[in-house]
């Protein structure tokens, strides 16, 4: 019996000095990876964007936060990252050219429901365990506020996000399923085999610098 196959979406919310972090992984700026031993650097070549950053990430949200006028405080969330996969199953034997034409789909769903002048970045990771998109973009509303908790928002949100995308990803992969709903398990239609994964991508996270 095959396993089953499940779309992923993902989010993260950064404020500050962070950011630099996440960059310095998303864009592989950094010489070693001694500390996450989930990067293949000989296959880091294999790594494409769909989205090329304009500049440095932080500079770019300060400045598009900046130009809507929009006031910021510490605290502020000024860069959302959307983690877009699938569990393992459903990459085994696809080529690079189906494995990006499934992270365009991903893009192409985002961009339908953010303005893709605020995004920075969609870069994905062909040199780790399974391939992952890392989407970042500024939590600018379409009237202009900066305002992550509206666009990503509590946990009805985040299941309405899940719940869309794998509809329209649904749609031009049909073996893609969806898990339990979030109400049953909390994990936004995430079956234990596939959120450990994103557990380890997580993790990942907290061992950047």
């Amino acid at each position: 019996m095959e396993k089953a196959q499940y779309a992923i979406l993902r989010f993260a919310k950064y404020k500050g000095p962070e950011i630099s972090n996440i960059e310095a992984h998303n864009e592989r700026t950094k010489e070693k990876y001694a500390s996450n031993p989930d990067v293949d650097s000989s296959r880091s070549r294999l790594n494409f964007h769909l989205v090329e950053p304009p500049g440095k990430y932080r500079a770019e949200a300060e400045r598009q936060i900046a130009e809507a006028g929009c006031r910021t405080r510490k605290d502020s969330v000024r860069l959302v990252e959307a983690m877009i996969t699938a569990s393992p199953a459903f990459f085994k034997g696809k080529k690079r050219a189906e494995i990006k034409a499934f992270f365009e789909q991903a893009l192409k769903f985002v961009e339908e429901r953010q303005d893709k002048k605020t995004l920075i970045s969609a870069v994905v990771h062909m040199d780790e365990k399974t391939p992952h998109m890392h989407l970042s973009f500024v939590p600018l509303t379409a009237d202009g506020r900066l305002c992550a908790k509206e666009i990503v928002g509590n946990k009805k949100k985040l299941t309405l996000w899940q719940d869309d995308f794998w509809s329209a990803m649904v749609e031009k992969y049909p073996d893609l399923e969806r898990g339990e709903s979030a109400s049953q398990t909390g994990r936004e239609h995430i079956p234990p085999r596939v959120f450990k994964e994103m557990c380890r991508l997580n993790k990942q996270r907290e061992r950047l610098g």
